[in-house]
Formats: C-alpha cells, sequence, structure tokens
C-alpha cells in the first residue's frame, strides 16, 4: 500500500479514536473518521494479544491485501483496523468478509 494511504503518525491515530464510529465483530475492530485529504487513509495496530511477531505479521499483511482490494471503494476517510486475537486462527477469506461487513456497517462503503 502506497504510504499516502496510511496513518503513520499517533496523532492521527488518537484523531480516529476520539472520533467513536466503531463497527466491532469477533474477528476485527474499525473505527473511522472523515478526512479533509481527499482519498481514504488506512492504520493497522495489531496487539501482542493476538499472538507473536510472526502471527502479528502474518495479520497485518492480510488485512492490507484485504483494504487494498476495497480501496477503489471507500470515501475520504480514515479507518483504524484492530484486529482481535480471534482473528489469529482465522482465514483471509474469513477477515476479508469482517472488513466488507465492518465497513458496510460504518456505511463508508460505495458500492
Amino acid at each position: 500500500m502506497k504510504s499516502e494511504f496510511r496513518l503513520r503518525k499517533s496523532a492521527e491515530f488518537e484523531r480516529v479514536r476520539a472520533e467513536r464510529r466503531v463497527a466491532a465483530d469477533r474477528l476485527l475492530r474499525l473505527q473511522a473518521c472523515p478526512n479533509s485529504i481527499g482519498h481514504p487513509r488506512i492504520g493497522i495496530t495489531v496487539s501482542k494479544k493476538v499472538g507473536g511477531a510472526v502471527q502479528r505479521n502474518l495479520i497485518r499483511r492480510r488485512l492490507k491485501a484485504a483494504v487494498e482490494s476495497e480501496l477503489h471503494l471507500l470515501p475520504a476517510v480514515d479507518l483504524v483496523l484492530i484486529p482481535t486475537p480471534a482473528s489469529a486462527q482465522s482465514s483471509y477469506p474469513e477477515l476479508t468478509r469482517a472488513l466488507e461487513a465492518g465497513l458496510g456497517r460504518l456505511g463508508v462503503v460505495r458500492r
């Protein structure tokens, strides 16, 4: 994912967290906040509760791939994705479905 589509600074993550627009299920928690940049930006936070470094990086790579397939559908919004410990045992299609469902619940997907 190009750097222009990523949240990088902790202040950006905090701004999204402060907005308190959240959708969650057993695999994934999504936080959203509109932005004025004109394109979506994504941040992924994977806690040590999910597993060791190898497991966390696997989940992060799967979520990046899932988001890239949905990126063209997203409006100008900042999203923070937080996988739950249950996501460590999930497959890529399950994570993709959880992402799509969360985006639908937040009302940020233009289909």
